[in-house]
């Protein structure tokens, strides 16, 4: 007689303990720190074949160290992986403390109660995960930092910056020679474009008067916009061109399509694949 089917988020009963091996602690970690992965794109960080390491992440749901948020069922995510995020065991194997533990769950309540954030959470987690793999083809450029979510919104209101602008994630890119300083949109066509150009006018004005300077300790940087396809970008980098004093389209902003890059194809986001509403031309994020 066949077993029955397991559903996919539910637990069954863990008859024995799991051993954690060094493979299982660094999916902990992945998941901690991006919040939010699903099978493809941690296969894709990790030596393994698919087949063993999406074992091993059922296991880990299983025995109660990572978790599959039900919500992502309404998400209408366009990948059909499944997503996971730390659960109590995993965060308790990572932290150093309960403080630690706490914030590490802190971090991944902020996103999980409804679809629309985990979706855009996911949308996120694509992109880093993506430049993560791009950047293993690049030796001479590091990702030397990335903020987002409540990190980020408590380091800017730390020191006093307007709490209207609230950017998706702030990262460096860096080189011997240079250092490139973006902060990330991911727009997922839920804001209309009224209200999208109102928010890079104000990158505009934080970057004209060196806003950001004492909170992240930059004075000029680029804002990427991610959209779910192209015609959103080429809508969202149109309206763009009203986003300076000039009217005249900034090439500090740069839209590009979710289409341009994926886990099998990631080096498309460092190529010239970016569009700007200062010209007609492609860019690419590092010139």
């Amino acid at each position: 007689m066949p077993k029955p089917r397991r559903q996919k988020f539910v637990r069954g009963e863990a008859s024995d303990p799991l051993k954690l091996m060094p493979r299982d602690i660094a999916l902990l970690r992945d998941v901690a720190e991006y919040r939010f992965l699903n099978t493809e794109q941690l296969v894709s960080l990790h030596e393994g074949s698919d087949r063993n390491i999406g074992n091993r992440l059922t296991l880990l749901f299983q025995h109660g160290y990572l978790d599959r948020p039900e919500v992502q069922k309404a998400a209408r995510l366009t990948s059909s992986h499944i997503v996971y995020s730390l659960d109590r065991k995993g965060a308790e194997v990572l932290a150093k403390d309960a403080q630690e533990r706490e914030g590490i769950l802190r971090r991944i309540r902020e996103v999980q109660h409804t679809s629309p954030l985990i979706a855009h959470a996911s949308m996120i987690s694509q992109f880093r995960v993506c430049l993560t793999l791009a950047l293993k083809n690049r030796p001479d450029i590091k990702l030397t930092r990335w903020v987002q979510g409540n990190d980020l919104k408590v380091l800017l209101r730390r020191h006093g910056e307007n709490p209207e602008l609230m950017p998706d994630a702030f990262f460096i890119l860096e080189s011997e020679e240079w250092k490139y300083p973006f902060f990330l949109e991911a727009d997922r066509a839920t804001m209309t474009q009224e209200r999208f150009v109102s928010k890079l006018r104000m990158y505009w004005r934080h970057n004209r008067e060196e806003r950001f300077k004492q909170s992240l300790g930059i004075s000029n940087f680029r804002v990427l916009t991610i959209t779910p396809n192209d015609t959103r970008s080429n809508n969202l980098c149109l309206a763009a061109k009203d986003a300076d004093d000039r009217k005249q389209g900034s090439g500090m902003y740069l839209f590009v399509s979710e289409t341009a890059y994926g886990t099998a194809t990631p080096d498309g986001l460092l190529r010239a694949v970016w569009k700007s509403p200062k010209d007609d031309a492609m860019r690419a994020i590092i010139e």
